[in-house]
Order: C-alpha cells, then structure tokens, then sequence
C-alpha cells in the first residue's frame, strides 16, 4: 500500500449565533471541511497552484494569501487548476459540509467534536487505503493540545473497520505550506456554494471534488 499527506482547513466560522444574520452578529450557517490528499512526490502540482496565485498578485510569499483575500477571478482561476490537477495527477481533493441547524445540541455544544467528526468521515475511506499517512490540519483550528484527539479518533474508527494506517499528525501554519493554503482556497468555494448559493463549484469543481454532506 502506498503513503500519502493529507491537508486539512475549514470555511465557515465555529460559532452558533443562528438568530442573526452572518456578518451582522450571526454566525455562518454552514461549517465546510476541505482536504488535498497528495502522493509523495507529486506535491509540486500543488504548490504550483498557489504559486501562480501568488505570482498573478506580485505578492511574497511570506505575506500569506487567505481566501478571504481572494477576488471572483482569483478562486475561478484556482477550481480550475485544481480540476486539472485532478485530471492528470494521482491527487484527490475532498470536502465536507454541515448545516449548522441541523447539528445537534450535544455536538453544538463541543464543536471540536463536530469538527474532528467531519474530519473522520470524511477522510476515514482516504486514510484506509493508505499504509501511512502524513497529517496536516491547518493550526488555527487545530491546536496542538487538541491533536491528538483527533488523531486517536481517526486510528480508533479506522482499526474499527479493520484499518491501521501508521497515521503521524501535525497540526501546521498554513503560511507554511501552499498545500494548506490549497485546502483552504477549496473549502472557501464549497462553502460558498451553500452560504451564498454561488455555482463555481457545480460549474468547475463538481466532477473532481469528493463531497460529503453530513448535516
């Protein structure tokens, strides 16, 4: 069996003020998870992705680009890449979403079980057909402390269904990594679609992301 890295981020806030509308006091209505999972040796095509972003807007990349930042043109330009990327390389892409009605009260209560949740079921199947897996979930969301929460949920599901991928996870900067950045730029799109009823991902994205709705 072969190994692979696996990037993880999130789109949407972790909040649940659901009375008012989002931006205005009101949290957002839907939590996305997005994920790249890259063979070793085939993360160049990725980077190259955010590379050009960064290169279009003659920008350092020591001065992170967020996908907040990012114009309509900017994230057409990245789901087609990304589609490509798809096409020609061993390289899957993988989202997530929740509708935040939807959650029940006790996991409402504990997001960080919500989150960790959306991330076994959506990465459980990817994981399982890998001998190792590389970890990266973006630092922000998933500090240090709570790693291992989420790593031994992951091996516990997966020895569950008789899977046991040597799993290492490394919640990182996203700064630090394009991969990340990727994920995040993709998670952005995908929660798009639902917040805001935007088609570029049916239009660009719907035929090469693996999408999970959860809630």
């Amino acid at each position: 069996m072969s190994k692979t890295q696996i990037y993880l981020d999130e789109s949407g806030c972790l909040g649940w003020t659901l009375d008012k509308p989002y931006g205005k006091g009101g949290s957002s209505r839907f939590l996305v998870l997005a994920a790249v999972s890259i063979p070793f040796g085939c993360e160049i095509h990725v980077n190259r992705i955010i590379q050009h972003l960064y290169k279009k807007r003659v920008r350092s990349h020591r001065s992170e680009l967020k996908s907040t930042d990012l114009n309509e043109s900017d994230r057409k330009r990245v789901a087609l890449d990304i589609a490509r990327v798809a096409e020609k390389h061993p390289i899957t892409f993988h989202a997530i979403v929740a509708e935040k009605y939807n959650v029940n009260s006790a996991l409402a209560k504990k997001t960080e079980a919500l989150y960790i949740h959306m991330a076994e079921q959506m990465l459980g199947n990817v994981m399982a057909n890998h001998s190792e897996v590389d970890f990266y979930p973006d630092a922000r969301t998933v500090k240090t402390k709570d790693k291992h929460a989420m790593h031994n949920y992951l091996e516990t599901r997966l020895a569950v269904e008789g899977h046991c991928p040597t799993i290492t996870t490394t919640p990182s900067e996203s700064g630090r990594y394009f991969q990340i950045q990727c994920a995040d730029i993709l998670a952005s799109i995908v929660w798009a679609k639902y917040e805001y009823e935007s088609l570029l991902f049916d239009e660009t994205l719907s035929n090469t992301v693996q999408l999970t709705k959860l809630y």
